[in-house]
């Protein structure tokens, strides 16, 4: 599969890391690299531009350095074949980086609310209600933050939020929040977008405002950071970075949409290259940046305080703590912070090493595919910031693999092409039998015919579909941002139903 094969090519440019590191809590920056050592013709001499475009349509980076943006740079298009050059101003959408955000807001009001992070939920928002399983009593708003909560985040409201927008009122999204079981996992650290979302929606009824207009007010207009929204409305449509998929041997837009609704406080902001370096600089500055005094240095402290532990090796960086909002890891011989992001057509990468003054930024938004040139931008930068031994040499050895790793996944994905072109036979019954309504807690899913095609609709979700298997009814479908099988349940030569992936929705009509 295609994402299976781009997996494939990540790791495989990945190199050992020091198994020497703690995950405490930094202090202040000790040993700085000096802004004398930091060039940006240096830099942008390891940011090969015919590489960057081959990865994605565009990309932008920034690089912060003792207090300073040392370099900030656009390469390509807003769309393919369009004329829109990218700059390190342009709105790409961050997706889970938006949690960092959430996090600090949640710090903030929790200072003048002594016992907030701790108190149970249902004492401060008596509304909510939870599936019979969840050991309601421990879900704080610091577990909601660290993904410690004990809620599956496989349900309605993590759907209805990140894909389809499908709720009138916080009061209806919030009603489905039963239908989330207890996680698997207990109170240990599982990730997902449910408990920030949650998170939000408490702040707004503490504080009175949605989060957007905390996340606006508290954050993007004291640092300046105009490019910066958490409604697609407050954009302009034609100079934001359009999401690209790579399939086959081209990219094409992505079909999945953002609205001002489906933005939600785990992966609802869109930002650019010099807006998230000045978040990164007042971190690394204390709560200061560019001489101005923007956050109390304890807001700071509490982005660093590990909260939770976790153990995931993801792109070359140890994943070893959670503080409220960022993965603590263990990279490059550093302890390192850094909330990526990854939605369909988008990869976003941010990540600071205060003990060291750095930070980096990378967006790009040729989807998975262009998350591999972040991860080797990153890589090759920060070897350069901190002076690893041969790294120039190591960057051209990691260019060489990643190009040999491109021809093996073009070659996986033209065979994946050509086997799914083969699927396509004759459909058992006519196409109309496959039309209706189908219903249950995810919300309404919607089997059209158009062209003679199946297109499936959830909410603002839409997805053309495939055959994937003719003699069982069955389909291929992207609906919900990744690659699922939609089979249709008969009985009698009528359709009862379909099963989307292991969720069953009756027919309504």
């Amino acid at each position: 599969m295609k994402q299976q094969a781009i997996t494939l090519a990540v790791f495989a440019l990945i190199s050992s890391l020091s198994d020497d590191l703690k995950a405490q809590s930094p202090a202040q920056p000790q040993t700085s690299i000096g802004t004398q050592a930091v060039k940006s013709e240096n830099l942008e001499r390891v940011l090969n531009t015919k590489l960057i475009e081959q990865f994605s349509p565009g990309l932008s980076v920034a690089v912060v350095a003792d207090g300073k943006v040392v370099l900030s740079k656009g390469f390509g298009k807003t769309q393919i074949g369009g004329s829109v050059a990218i700059t390190p101003d342009t709105p790409f959408y961050i997706a889970s980086s938006t949690k960092s955000f959430t996090a600090h807001i949640a710090s903030d009001v929790a200072k003048t609310k002594p016992m907030l992070m701790t108190t149970p939920v249902q004492k401060l928002m008596p509304t909510l209600r939870f599936h019979p399983s969840v050991k309601a009593d421990e879900v704080t708003l610091e577990r909601l933050l660290n993904h410690t909560h004990g809620i599956s985040g496989d349900g309605p409201v993590t759907y209805r939020t990140a894909f389809t927008g499908e709720f009138q009122s916080t009061q209806e999204l919030l009603s489905f929040l039963p239908h989330h079981p207890a996680s698997v996992a207990g109170n240990s650290f599982e990730y997902s977008n449910l408990g920030p979302v949650l998170a939000g929606y408490i702040l707004e009824h503490l504080t009175g405002k949605p989060w957007q207009n905390l996340v606006d007010e508290e954050i993007f207009k004291p640092l300046n950071m105009r490019n910066s929204a958490n409604r697609l409305s407050q954009l302009t449509q034609g100079e934001i970075a359009q999401g690209h998929e790579f399939f086959g041997d081209a990219f094409s837009l992505s079909p999945a949409k953002k609205i001002d609704k489906n933005m939600h406080a785990a992966g609802g902001t869109y930002s650019s290259a010099n807006d998230l370096a000045a978040w990164l600089g007042v971190h690394l500055q204390q709560g200061s940046w560019q001489g101005k005094t923007i956050f109390p240095p304890e807001l700071i402290a509490d982005a660093w305080k590990q909260t939770a532990s976790q153990n995931r090796m993801v792109a070359g960086m140890k994943r070893v703590g959670w503080s409220l909002g960022w993965d603590i890891a263990e990279y490059k011989g550093q302890k390192i912070y850094l909330r990526p992001g990854g939605f369909t057509g988008y990869s976003a990468h941010m990540s600071m090493m205060p003990e060291r003054g750095l930070g980096v930024v990378v967006l790009s938004n040729g989807g998975t595919l262009s998350g591999m040139m972040n991860q080797h931008i990153v890589d090759v930068i920060y070897a350069n910031l901190l002076n690893e031994p041969d790294h120039d040499a190591r960057r051209i050895d990691a260019e060489n693999k990643l190009q040999a790793n491109y021809a093996k996944m073009l070659q996986a994905q033209l065979a994946e092409k050509q086997k799914r072109a083969a699927r396509q036979q004759p459909l058992p019954l006519p196409m109309t039998t496959y039309a209706g309504s189908f219903v249950n807690e995810l919300g309404t899913l919607q089997c059209q015919i158009k062209d003679n095609q199946l297109v499936l609709k959830m909410g603002i979700a839409e997805a053309v579909t495939e055959v994937f298997k003719a003699d069982e009814h069955a389909f291929r479908t992207e609906l919900l941002g990744r690659g699922q099988i939609l089979t249709y349940v008969m009985k009698d030569g009528q359709v009862t139903g379909v099963n989307l992936g292991e969720k069953f929705f009756p027919k309504k009509n």
